[in-house]
């Protein structure tokens, strides 16, 4: 079999970057389980060597194992069983953190890269569960009703009467099934209490707050074909030089609100320190992200609500409304000064909340209806001139304003660029061959693991990518 792979072979590769990673972690995980194991080091090149050719389910693994040459090579003739496969997976969910960080710390540790610049940006991918099949609290409540039923009549060695269409057919099943909507019930509570928080012109008729019974963990959301359905989002950050991915993350959530801070701190402990500049689009642009940056010391660039579909839908406007940035700041006095020159009035503050129970301080400054009544600008600046204008202040807003100043700049624009260049190729690869459009596995510990190895995959072909250019250039120095 050696001497039917070719001397650059992947396999080889795989191979010698997994011999290079502590595995001492997921080798913990078998420990004290079962009988003895196959060796882990074995079972991770075999993945990665799959995951390289797009098939990420453990079925596949296990069908594959004995039929493919370079798989048999690198997994020295081991032939584990489907469920060994799929507890492989599970098992990785723990410890793919730790994994992938090894290897970006291969390609520092040989000069590879140099983590300085990062661009974040996230995807959405479907999760293992129908979106046909989702319910609200009512139909959970008397579906876990009827199955309680059920399962005191298996107690009490009688089968159930009727057996509807959604219960489980055998003891066993509606065992793993009650199990599986208790945890659907408090995931449930969890998004209506949140839904209960938020704004009543964004909040959600209880009836319409659903969930999957089949990955009660995976949100209801619009993927990127625009279709509403259970997901995860995963966030990526990848170093703008060498295009490695630095670090990832899957999140529970729809959107990518909130996931800024956490990737830098991740970031922070792959690479061994933080970045100085961090890229990303319009959804990472708001104040709490900003004030996340400057704690970190991380400068970020990202543009403000700007996107090819505003630019549009403002070019389509025949006049625009005078905006806040037209009324100038008397930082002094702590007020504003309106177009025409007139002051405006202070009327209080309010604790506005953002995401999750994040807060800021909103202040409030009026422009009294006796000066816009007969501004001349009073058709572009206010709808109701006899109510007058209203401007409202972040606290913090200098920060915000700032950043808008440094978008607009040459420098600012050269990032908003190079951006799409870096991070989309990532999602690109990652759906198109390795063919991560719907996770096999349900549940967030899954999706982690799954995708945790199709970013390794992608890492192992970067860093060969740039091995190759390195004894290149140093050839054609000699």
């Amino acid at each position: 079999m050696d001497e039917r792979l070719s001397a650059d072979h992947r396999a080889r590769w795989v191979e010698s970057y997994v011999d290079g990673l502590d595995l001492s972690a997921l080798a913990e995980a078998y420990r004290g389980v079962g009988s003895a194991a196959h060796r882990a080091d074995l079972l991770l090149k075999i993945v990665l060597l799959e995951v390289l050719q797009g098939r990420r389910s453990p079925a596949q693994w296990a069908r594959d194992v004995g039929e493919n040459i370079p798989l048999l090579w690198v997994g020295r003739g081991i032939q584990p069983s489907r469920t060994a496969w799929y507890n492989f997976r599970d098992r990785l969910g723990k410890v793919i953190q730790q994994l992938h960080a090894g290897m970006v710390q291969q390609g520092i540790d040989e000069g590879l890269l140099h983590p300085q610049e990062g661009v974040q940006d996230g995807t959405t991918t479907r999760a293992c569960a129908s979106r046909h099949r989702t319910i609200n609290r009512e139909v959970l409540q008397r579906r876990r009703q009827e199955l309680e039923a059920a399962i005191a009549q298996d107690q009490a060695e009688k089968s159930p009467a009727t057996v509807p269409r959604w219960m489980a057919k055998s003891a066993d099943g509606r065992q793993e099934q009650s199990h599986r909507y208790r945890k659907a019930q408090a995931m449930l509570e969890k998004r209506l209490a949140e839904n209960a928080r938020r704004p009543k012109d964004k909040r959600q008729d209880e009836s319409k707050v659903t969930i999957s019974t089949s990955d009660p963990e995976a949100p209801m959301g619009r993927d990127k074909e625009k279709t509403f359905c259970p997901l995860y989002t995963s966030q990526f950050i990848v170093d703008a030089e060498s295009r490695v991915i630095l670090s990832f993350e899957v999140f529970a959530q729809a959107t990518d609100a909130g996931t800024l801070p956490a990737m830098l701190d991740q970031t922070a402990q792959v690479i061994g320190g933080r970045l100085e500049a961090l890229t990303a689009d319009s959804a990472y642009a708001t104040l709490l992200d900003l004030q996340e940056c400057q704690m970190r010391g991380v400068e970020l660039f990202a543009p403000v609500q700007e996107n090819d579909f505003s630019h549009k839908k403002r070019a389509g406007r025949s006049e625009q409304r005078i905006k806040r940035e037209r009324f100038t700041w008397l930082p002094e006095e702590k007020t504003y000064l309106c177009p025409q020159g007139h002051r405006l009035e202070y009327q209080g503050k309010e604790s506005k909340r953002r995401r999750a129970d994040q807060r800021v301080i909103e202040y409030r400054y009026h422009c009294p209806s006796a000066h816009c009544r007969d501004c001349p600008l009073r058709a572009r600046c206010v709808r109701n001139p006899d109510k007058g204008r209203t401007i409202k202040r972040l606290e913090g807003q200098e920060l915000f304003d700032a950043h808008c100043a440094k978008m607009k700049s040459a420098e600012g624009q050269a990032k908003r660029k190079r951006r799409g260049e870096v991070i989309e190729r990532s999602f690109a690869d990652a759906k198109q061959h390795r063919n991560l459009r719907r996770l096999h596995g349900r549940g967030l510990s899954r999706a982690r693991a799954e995708v945790g190895l199709v970013v390794m995959a992608q890492n192992a072909l970067t860093l060969t990518r740039l091995r190759a250019t390195r004894a290149t250039v140093e050839k054609d120095s000699s």
